[in-house]
């Protein structure tokens, strides 16, 4: 696993050998930020259910100006702020990694007022953590009005096309995952 584009381009990211966390793969994350490319320059993102961190790093990488990685599991936290290391970053104001249930924290965060211009969220398969956060995050405040979820699933997975704030713009499959565009409707 590695940095695909900008400043810190072929950086290896170290991830757990027993994959117990699920790491998105360079094809499909590759993809995602390429479609991103034209928001990310200065943007504020959230990495829900961040794992090693990958797809947060390559935001950084890429140009975004400040990320927020969300992960309840405290190796993976340790191992976010490694990767961070590696890549020339340290948690800092502008990026932060919470130790938290990522359902559980945006429930809480969902009103306070800070809003993120990209959403990435990439939760366990077949658990059903979609179902939860979508409306969260299409009820709370925590995407910007021009902003956009971008959201990893299972291709199995059943998801909604429109909530009362956000709805599906596109989406795209690679082999088991399917990555899924929500934005506010105009």
């Amino acid at each position: 696993m590695r940095v695909i584009a900008g400043s810190a381009r072929g950086r290896r990211l170290r991830c757990f050998d027993d994959l117990r966390i699920r790491p998105t793969g360079d094809r499909v994350k590759e993809a995602v930020f390429s479609s991103l490319m034209p928001r990310l320059q200065d943007s504020r993102v959230l990495d829900l259910f961040a794992g090693s961190g990958a797809l947060g790093i390559e935001a950084l990488s890429r140009g975004a100006e400040a990320v927020v990685f969300v992960e309840m599991d405290r190796q993976a936290c340790d191992l976010i702020i490694q990767n961070l290391k590696d890549c020339g970053w340290s948690p800092s104001t502008e990026i932060q990694v919470i130790r938290a249930d990522a359902v559980r924290w945006l429930g809480e965060q969902a009103e306070t007022g800070v809003a993120f211009d990209i959403i990435v969220a990439d939760p366990p398969y077949q658990e059903g953590f979609e179902e939860k956060i979508i409306p969260l995050i299409s009820r709370g405040r925590l995407l910007s009005s021009d902003g956009i979820l971008v959201l990893e699933s299972g291709v199995r997975q059943n998801l909604p096309e429109n909530t009362d704030g956000l709805y599906l713009d596109k989406s795209k499959v690679y082999g088991d995952t399917l990555v899924s565009y929500f934005v506010k409707p105009k």
